[in-house]
Order: C-alpha cells, then sequence, then structure tokens
C-alpha cells in the first residue's frame, strides 16, 4: 500500500510538471506564440457556423460551385451542393474521422476508406484528409521557431513525435496585432513547398471580422489553384445533431 501510495505521488508530481512546462511555452517558443496560432485558427470557426461558399476550381478551364456549409466544432462537417444543376444535391458528411459521400442521381452514400483521403474533395485542391484530419495544431505540432516580419509573426511548427499528420512542415504567417489569418505553408517531408493557402479579402460576418477568400496554390502547378469564397457566415448558431448524420446527409 505505502509503494502504491508513493507511485501515486510520483505521476501527479510528473503530470504537474508536464502541464507546468507546457503552459510556459510551445516547443522552443514561448505560450504566446501558441496561443497566438490558436487564435488565428480559431477566427474562421466557432463552436459552430452556418454559411454560403462559393468554390471556383481552375485546372484545365473553369469549374465553379457553390454550397451550403454547417460546422460543430473540428469533428462535425456538412456540405451539400448547391449549383451547378448537375452537381445538385451533392454533399459531403464529416463526423469524427468518417467522411461519406452523397450521390444523388444514383441515390447512394459511400464511406471513404483510407486509399480515397488522398483523392481531391469535389474536383479541387482541397483533399478529403484535409477534412478528415483537419489538423489540431496545439495537439499535432510543436513550434521550431518563430520571427517577427513587420506586422506580423512567423511560426514554423513542425510535427509531434508519431503525430498523425502528412506534413513534414508547415509554416503561419499571421498578423499579430489580431491574430488575422495570412497564409499557411505545407512542405512535404522531404522539406519542399507543397502547396501554399492563402487568405484574403477581410471583411465582417457574423459579427466577427474574417478572411471571406482563400486560395489553395499548389507548388508544382502554377496555373492551377482552387479560390474559395465565403458569401454569407453565421456564427455559434444552434445546429441540431441530426444534420450531421446520414439522414442528415441524404436530406
Amino acid at each position: 500500500m505505502k509503494k502504491l501510495f508513493l507511485n501515486i505521488i510520483v505521476f501527479a508530481a510528473l503530470l504537474f510538471a508536464a502541464q507546468n512546462a507546457d503552459a510556459k511555452g510551445w516547443g522552443k517558443c514561448p505560450a504566446s506564440i501558441r496561443e497566438l496560432v490558436d487564435k488565428s485558427d480559431r477566427i474562421t470557426r466557432g463552436d459552430s457556423s452556418v454559411g454560403v461558399m462559393s468554390m471556383k476550381i481552375y485546372k484545365r478551364g473553369t469549374t465553379s460551385i457553390s454550397m451550403k456549409v454547417w460546422s460543430k466544432g473540428r469533428d462535425k462537417f456538412l456540405a451539400k451542393v448547391r449549383r451547378p444543376s448537375r452537381l445538385r444535391g451533392m454533399a459531403t458528411l464529416k463526423s469524427g474521422d468518417n467522411l461519406w459521400n452523397y450521390l444523388p442521381r444514383a441515390d447512394r452514400v459511400v464511406k471513404l476508406g483510407s486509399s480515397n483521403m488522398g483523392n481531391s474533395w469535389m474536383g479541387s485542391h482541397f483533399t478529403n484528409d484535409d477534412l478528415v484530419k483537419e489538423t489540431d495544431i496545439r495537439k499535432h505540432y510543436t513550434c521550431k521557431k518563430h520571427k517577427k516580419e513587420g506586422k506580423y509573426m512567423v511560426v514554423e511548427a513542425v510535427p509531434r513525435p508519431n503525430a498523425p499528420v502528412v506534413w513534414g512542415k508547415v509554416v503561419f504567417k499571421i498578423r499579430a496585432s489580431d491574430a488575422m489569418p495570412i497564409e499557411t505553408k505545407y512542405y512535404n517531408e522531404r522539406g519542399k513547398l507543397d502547396r501554399t493557402l492563402s487568405f484574403s479579402k477581410i471583411k465582417k460576418m457574423g459579427g466577427r471580422k474574417v478572411p471571406s477568400m482563400m486560395v489553395m496554390q499548389p507548388a508544382d502547378s502554377p496555373s492551377e489553384r482552387t479560390v474559395v469564397t465565403y458569401n454569407n457566415l453565421r456564427f455559434n448558431v444552434s445546429i441540431p445533431n441530426r444534420t450531421f448524420t446520414l439522414q442528415g446527409l441524404k436530406r
């Protein structure tokens, strides 16, 4: 019994030390940098959100898609195509680590397996994996270095050991005054730039200032890109849980 009590005391001391160390910093950067990155990440999300967005895909021509989107936390997301008419009713549902597509013409729900995660989402430069493994920067990455560039803070983050991520490095450019995201660069495991996500056209939506446009640019195809524009966006709205079900996917 005495040995068990001592083990509990030691474990509690180690846990407290780990938590205290985490509170003091984020990898090689101070806690203030982690807070800046976290605030920047949360600017375009609330506890929940509902919006309408348009997506233009530039690949050997232009494809335009209009969608209504719902989200709750990091784990639930639903997108339904409104236009063009030939795609109307197509939908994608994310619930936890699971992802389904609904094909209205065949009235068929398809669950995507691990072999499909690297495939393009809706034909864009975003992948299914981007939706399923929406990275929690605080959990999956640690800060390697940071530097001030004028009014911006540039933060380089690398994966924690055994983190379930595909990027070897992610570099954030954030406006220091209000944590507005400006640009995120994604590098592969060999340190080569793979793609760049840019944020622009900051406007007030749903009671907060947000970047209303995002552009995903692949590094190896400079003539291609995907442009996402939020036409309207509301935050912290009440969304029934049934919205994020297979029935809600088809409804």
